[in-house]
Order: structure tokens, then sequence, then C-alpha cells
């Protein structure tokens, strides 16, 4: 769909016009002068112009010279009643697209604006990602996990990707919000076009507006030339706004107009521009609990909740932290260009007992850093991690680790030495608390039955 001008002063032609285009789904406006054309483009940014060669009050060719100054990449068709090579020349020269002469067939008219509308857009996309380079990303992560919380998102991610439903993802710092924006964008009809990514809280709030909405040459200090935003590198595809509770009251206020009037204005414009774009917005916090604080405007509250889905934090999906972690494991490999051939039993353990505050973002880092230090295999003093306690931690305070005699002055050999024999006591107790059932055993241990056994193996643990 496009926004198209019809600069025509014969009222029959103009209306033919806007019926063969209106019935493309396109939006058209009219102008029966030159006069009421710039009246018009001084109001909105249209995606292409079908220019009269002459008109009432003014030569079509002084107004495509106009149109052009003010709008360099807006493409204007010109008509004609007679051939003119003269004035044909003169309009090329000015930049216009076609010079075609009455009557000219709906079919070659549509091909014609439509292939001009794709190619300013791609020009303008073009130049709006270029200047914000470091918010558009590529493939990005994907969703990894099977376990239920992670089916049930998974399921409502792909019924909202296929509306245009505005998207709200709320969860814990860490969780992967824009990962799952990412998904949604990628099973939507929107996938072939950009996703744009704004964190809100990571810029001055003086300049989250004009990386939002652009601005003109000369809107603020330092403003030295045009430069479109983010609504304008998002154009067909999706723009996602993390952390949206950081917008302050003036920047909701605008976000909100554009949600409804599906426009935008350049700071220090005059000209309203229309968008088409996918909104999916993230936060960390609760927005009622922020509108009832007045932090957060509860009309744009309403207008973005159209879609909730929250995610759960890493410490409530634990049975996903293998596959997370050898697919992170992988990642750093390449990214450290060094072949880790994976990560231990126990340093799996400790993994998967951990509590998680940073969510999936600390797992990610904890491996990396793995990564960085192991040689072979990920061990367990590669994490850094103090392993939490669990509900084997109440059987510790039986193990009388006062007994240990240090035979060796040799840290790494004492600590190995030690560490082993505390294990083999808290195996051996918590096989007698179970009466040998290997199964519970292993629940209050806080690891998995083959762990278990490979201890009782390790150990030589005779039961």
């Amino acid at each position: 769909m496009a926004n198209i001008l019809i600069i025509e002063d014969d009222e029959d032609t103009r209306q033919v016009l806007k019926n063969v285009l209106a019935a493309k789904k396109h939006e058209v406006a009219g102008a029966a002068s030159g006069a009421e054309a710039f009246e018009l483009t001084g109001a909105v940014t249209f995606d292409a112009v079908i220019l009269d060669r002459v008109l009432g009050d003014m030569d079509g060719l002084v107004v495509l010279e106009k149109l052009k100054s003010e709008d360099p990449g807006l493409p204007v068709i010109m008509l004609t009643g007679h051939a003119d090579i003269q004035s044909a020349v003169k309009a090329m020269k000015l930049g216009a697209v076609e010079y075609l002469v009455k009557p000219v067939s709906n079919e070659e008219l549509l091909l014609i604006i439509e292939k001009a509308v794709r190619e300013r857009r791609f020009l303008m996309e073009f130049e709006a990602l270029k200047s914000h380079l470091f918010n558009t990303t590529g493939p990005g992560e994907t969703v990894i996990g099977e376990s239920r919380e992670i089916k049930n998102i998974t399921n409502m991610a792909a019924q909202v990707a296929a509306s245009d439903l505005t998207v709200i993802l709320s969860g814990p710092s860490g969780s992967g919000k824009e990962i799952w924006a990412r998904q949604i964008h990628r099973l939507s009809s929107r996938n072939k076009n950009p996703f744009v990514a704004l964190d809100c809280g990571a810029l001055p709030e003086n300049l989250v507006e004009s990386e939002l909405f652009g601005y003109e040459k000369g809107a603020f200090t330092g403003a030295d030339r045009k430069k479109p935003g983010l609504f304008e590198a998002a154009f067909g595809g999706t723009l996602f706004l993390d952390e949206i509770s950081n917008l302050n009251f003036s920047t909701q206020a605008k976000l909100l107009r554009v949600l409804e009037e599906r426009k935008i204005r350049h700071l220090g414009g005059k000209k309203d521009i229309p968008v088409d774009v996918r909104i999916i917005v993230a936060t960390n916090k609760d927005l009622q609990a922020a509108i009832h604080e007045g932090a957060f405007r509860e009309d744009l509250f309403h207008r973005l909740n159209q879609f909730t889905i929250a995610l759960p934090g890493l410490a409530a999906r634990k049975e996903d932290i293998p596959a997370l972690a050898l697919s992170f494991l992988t990642e750093a490999g390449k990214t450290l260009k060094k072949n880790i051939t994976g990560i231990s039993e126990s340093a799996m353990e400790i993994l998967k007992a951990y509590s998680w505050p940073g969510n999936i973002r600390e797992l990610k880092n904890v491996i990396t850093r793995g990564a960085l230090l192991a040689e072979k295999e990920i061990l367990p003093r590669h994490l850094g991690l103090e392993p939490p306690p669990s509900e084997g931690g109440a059987i510790l305070s039986g193990v009388e680790t006062a007994e240990y005699e240090v035979q060796d002055l040799d840290l790494k050999k004492s600590v190995k030495s030690f560490v082993a024999e505390v294990e083999k006591k808290l195996i051996k107790q918590a096989l007698l608390k179970t009466s040998g059932n290997k199964l519970r055993a292993a629940k209050l241990l806080g690891i998995d039955r083959k762990a278990l056994y490979n201890k009782i193996n390790a150990h030589k643990i005779g039961m």
C-alpha cells in the first residue's frame, strides 16, 4: 500500500486515476491545481506523484521542479495529452521517473507507480538502516528449549505472529525478550522486511525521540543534515522497543499518536510521514504498577496491550539449561576460535542447580567464560559459580568435614581430595536416608540418577 498524490485539473481524469489506484488498496489524494498540490505536500509525505503536464494555474514542469527540490527522492510520473520531445527531455532532467502520453493503460501506470514506490522505499530503508546500523541486527539467536513453559510461549508467539497486533513481552532482565521478538518477526508476514531494535534505556532522554522519529536539518544544534528515524528504517517490518517503561511522558505521548494515526513527524519537521510498522515492546517492570505510580501513561498501556506474553526466568525452566548451555558453547567456540568438546557432567550439575538471577544472559556469559578458560571441556572450576544450597544442603550439616586430615600441602590436590571425600560421605548418607533407593537419593542430592551411579562407581561405594 502506498500514499499517492494525483495532480490533475480535469476532474473526470482525476477520479478515474483515483479509482484505479484505490482498487489496488493504495491511499490516494487529489489536487486540481499546483497551489492545492503544494498545500498537500507541505502537510503529508507522499510515496509517489502523478502529475499532469498542463495545469490551470501553472506549468506542470514548474510543479515538478518545486516538488523535487523539496523531496529529491519523490518519484513523479508526468502525464501529457501531447507528445513534446523538448518538454519530455526537460522533465527527465528535472527528475521525473516517466513521461507518459495520454491515454495510458491502467496496467502500465500501476506497474510504473508500484516499481517507483518500491525503489523509493528501498532507498529510504537503506539510508535509515545505514544511519542506525547499531540498532539493526542479523538473524540473532533462536529459541531453544523443550520445557512446558517454552512450548506454551512458542505456541502463543506463532499465533500472534500471524496478526499485526502490538505485543508486550514481559519478564525479568536476561530472559530473552529480544529473542522472542525476533521469533515473532520471523514467523510473521513481515519477515522479508527489517527488524529494528531500540533499547529505550540505553540512550539519554533527549536522544530517544530523534532516534525514533528522525529529524530535519537544523532541528537542533548539531543537526547538520536530515536523518530518518527508526520508524522509517523498519518500514514494512517490525520495530522492537526494549525497556519501554524508560520512555518519558513526552515520548510516550508521541508514541501513542503514532500507534493511533500510523504517522510520524521528524523533529523540526512539518510533514506527516505515513509508517507501516509492527510494534513489539518489552519490559522487566510491572507496567500497571508504573501507571499507579504515575510513571507510565494508562492510555498508552491499553493501546500497547493487545497481546501480552510473560516470559519465565531461567530458574523456572531448568530442564532447558543443558540445551541452552551447549548452544552457547558452540557459539563461544566460534567466537573464541577454540574447540571445546563439551561440558563435564559435574559442571552441568552445577549449572542445573544454580539459581540464575541473571537468567539466560548470565548463563551465556558463564559459558563464554568457561570456554575461554577450558582446554578441552568445561569443568566446574571454569564456571566461576558457587553451587547454591539445594536439598542436599540439609545432609551437609551431618557430614563431619573436620575429620579430614591434610595429607599434601599442594592446594589443588588437597582441595580435590577433600571434595571427593565430602562427596563420598554425602552420597553414603543420602543412600542411608533413602534405604538404598538411588532415584530418591539422587533427588535428595540434586543430581540425576545416571550421575549418581557414575559417582557410586567412581568412589567405589558398596550398597
